[in-house]
């Protein structure tokens, strides 16, 4: 059908946290070496347009709040020539500890965080 499948666009935003997070020096794997994880809780997003087969996008991420418990991040995917917005989402992630259960984000992160 010539455009990118629903799924892409998520993918694209995980690569955008990824690479936001890896920019201020840290990355997903420092943050499970310390015996936490963040993991999805709820997912708002919008489809506004649809981005094409070979079409340059850009991810632009952002977070948009920290709690003690919990960071939402922010992600406009955006076309990498007119700049104009084919997809926002917001994803708050919350952090459970080595045995599952939700817990209060490590000082050292969220000082990290909100920095």
């Amino acid at each position: 059908m010539g455009v990118a499948h629903h799924a892409a666009y998520l993918v694209w935003f995980e690569e955008g946290r990824s690479a936001y997070i890896r920019e201020r020096g840290w990355s997903y794997a420092d943050i499970e070496d310390s015996g936490n994880f963040l993991v999805a809780a709820d997912l708002k997003a919008r489809y506004l347009r649809a981005c094409r087969y070979d079409q340059r996008v850009t991810v632009k991420t952002w977070i948009e709040d920290v709690k003690s418990r919990a960071i939402t991040f922010g992600c406009d995917i955006t076309d990498a020539r007119s700049g104009e917005i084919a997809f926002s989402a917001s994803l708050k992630l919350i952090c459970l500890d080595s045995r599952g259960r939700i817990t209060r984000i490590p000082a050292a992160w969220a000082a990290w965080l909100r920095g």
